[in-house]
């Protein structure tokens, strides 16, 4: 292998390995922050601004390793050395959201989806007579699922962190979301009231507040027995509606890429290769 050929390699391994650092981030932002997945967006910018920094880190991170992931498999050979790749990446990726039974585990579930996805496009490359972007478009949705579920995984453990600091099992923020949105409606209705003075109002209004303080406790006793379960169904929830989003989304990184091949030809970066290959096929004559 010629020395530049090696140094190409190195470089493309090394934005892999970047962007699963940055990926690894995404995933700490969501644990640590999962609470702004309840914040009302639509109630103002100020408002709104965690989640939107949060979905811009999680969409941004995941186009961007979609992309290096799918030039490092288009690009990089032998297979051997896209693997090492993808465990490096994996464990940079693990060190930079944090080391734990959970996350370690989900981390090697990844590494080895990331490995098939490698070797599906890879096999898929060779039987081809011209290159084209379609390996990776068909085969990414594997890659893709990997990556719902480190966010998936990310956000149980930010429920389950949260649950055991504040002792609840409905997550302060959502209590808080709903009763904002709640209570408002509700207060305009007896305001409305004219058949009622104003003591009897303020008796209804500290009833409604009782009413809602009631309902979540009731709530909460109603689903304690299935309280060991409910991270791993709420992370099922997340990676089901991920799952979904990205599905729709797929076809971003296959048309980026697209683009991007002919560019690192125009500079130099790449070239087109001839090879001759044997075909064999069974014939009557």
């Amino acid at each position: 292998m010629k020395a530049s050929s090696v140094v190409k390699i190195a470089i493309f391994l090394l934005f892999l390995v970047g962007a699963h650092v940055l990926f690894g981030v995404a995933c700490t932002k969501v644990q640590s922050q999962y609470g702004a997945l309840f914040t009302p967006a639509v109630r103002g910018f100020t408002q709104g601004k965690p989640l939107l920094d949060l979905a811009l880190w999680v969409f941004g991170s995941i186009l961007f390793l979609a992309l290096t992931g799918g030039l490092v498999v288009a690009l990089v050979r032998p297979l051997w050395i896209i693997s090492l790749g993808f465990f490096f990446s994996s464990l940079a990726m693990l060190l930079t959201w944090g080391i734990n039974y959970i996350s370690a585990l989900a981390s090697l579930i990844y590494f080895l989806i990331a490995i098939g996805f490698s070797n599906m496009v890879v096999d898929e490359i060779k039987v081809r007579l011209n290159f084209s972007v379609k390996p990776i478009q068909q085969e990414q949705k594997f890659l893709l699922l990997g990556l719902a579920l480190m966010i998936a995984v990310s956000f149980a453990l930010g429920y389950l962190e949260d649950a055991r600091q504040s002792e609840a099992m409905i997550p302060p923020a959502y209590k808080q979301m709903v009763s904002d949105m709640v209570t408002p409606a509700m207060q305009a209705q007896i305001e409305k009231q004219t058949a009622i003075g104003l003591t009897e109002k303020a008796m209804a209004l500290q009833q409604l507040q009782q009413g809602l303080e009631k309902f979540w406790v009731e709530t909460e006793r109603t689903i304690q027995p299935y309280a060991p379960y409910l991270p791993l169904a709420i992370g099922v929830l997340v990676f089901w509606l991920l799952e979904t989003f990205l599905g729709l989304v797929s076809w971003i990184p296959p048309l980026l890429l697209s683009g991007f091949f002919p560019l690192l030809k125009a500079i130099g970066l790449t070239h087109e290769v001839a090879e001759t290959k044997e075909v064999r096929r069974l014939a009557l004559d």
